[in-house]
């Protein structure tokens, strides 16, 4: 029920905020979310043992944020932005209070969390900002939920076989199987009703590719936790565990968003 009454809030703000919000809101929600996410990533990774050099990871996330507000992240940016968070991690993590013995772990873990956090959300709000952009990322977040929900009530209910017990052990191939089902037929219902009966290939071709990228990334971070011995990445949201269990989906399937919006813009 606590999982079902924060949806009920969370979805109708997420929607105002697609749809309504200025740039600068978008922005700085984002930076929110990502900071939290990758405070919950360090957190994870500390309880796999592993330390971590915080304050570079949310300064690369912060300048990433900075970025898309200034509508630099293109193409080559976040790669450039990306290395030169690499060196200045490889030379913080040689001060004297980091073990060498474990320079690789902390170098390698600080420099993934922020990258996998951050970056797919930067992509996001970039698709936002052009033209159109909103109606495709709430695409996106309409396939991810929906996909979400009936793996969630058909696996509960009509579960038997699991799909992956070493990493997840509550998923079942009946609900992968309702995901990816229900997020054709939400590209179906789009292009009836929103694309005017046009473009019916298209949105089915990018609702299975956002809903396959979408199962990995949650059993990407399903992965991260049982590594690190946790059942949430952290207790932020109600009935939901932390930012990183509700966004895990949307980190892999971003960045198909962002290439096919690449396409479809040329």
């Amino acid at each position: 029920m606590k999982r079902i009454l924060t949806g009920i809030v969370l979805i109708p703000l997420v929607l105002a905020l697609v749809l309504f919000a200025p740039p600068y809101l978008m922005v700085a929600v984002q930076l929110a979310i990502a900071l939290v996410g990758v405070w919950e990533f360090f957190r994870l990774q500390e309880a796999a043992g592993f330390r971590v050099l915080r304050l570079p990871g949310y300064f690369f996330t912060a300048g990433l944020s900075l970025l898309t507000i200034l509508g630099y992240i293109r193409f080559l940016t976040p790669f450039i932005l990306a290395v030169l968070f690499c060196a200045l991690l490889m030379l913080a993590a040689m001060l004297p209070k980091y073990p060498l013995q474990n320079y690789l772990g902390t170098v390698t873990g600080s420099f993934f969390g922020p990258i996998y956090v951050s970056v797919p959300l930067a992509m996001l709000v970039w698709v936002w900002m052009d033209y159109d952009g909103p109606y495709h990322v709430l695409f996106a977040l309409v396939v991810i939920w929906t996909g979400d929900t009936a793996a969630f009530f058909i696996g509960k209910n009509f579960g038997k076989h699991k799909s992956s017990p070493r990493i997840s052990p509550n998923k079942t191939w009946e609900g992968t199987i309702a995901s990816f089902l229900a997020a054709l037929v939400v590209s179906i219902f789009t292009a009836k009703y929103f694309w005017g009966g046009n473009g019916y290939a298209e949105l089915l071709v990018l609702a299975a590719a956002l809903n396959v990228a979408g199962q990995f990334g949650d059993l990407a971070e399903s992965a991260l936790k049982r590594s690190a011995g946790v059942k949430d990445s952290s207790k932020l949201i109600p009935g939901h565990g932390g930012v990183l269990d509700r966004i895990d989906a949307l980190l892999f399937a971003a960045p198909v968003l962002w290439y096919y919006w690449l396409w479809h813009t040329g």
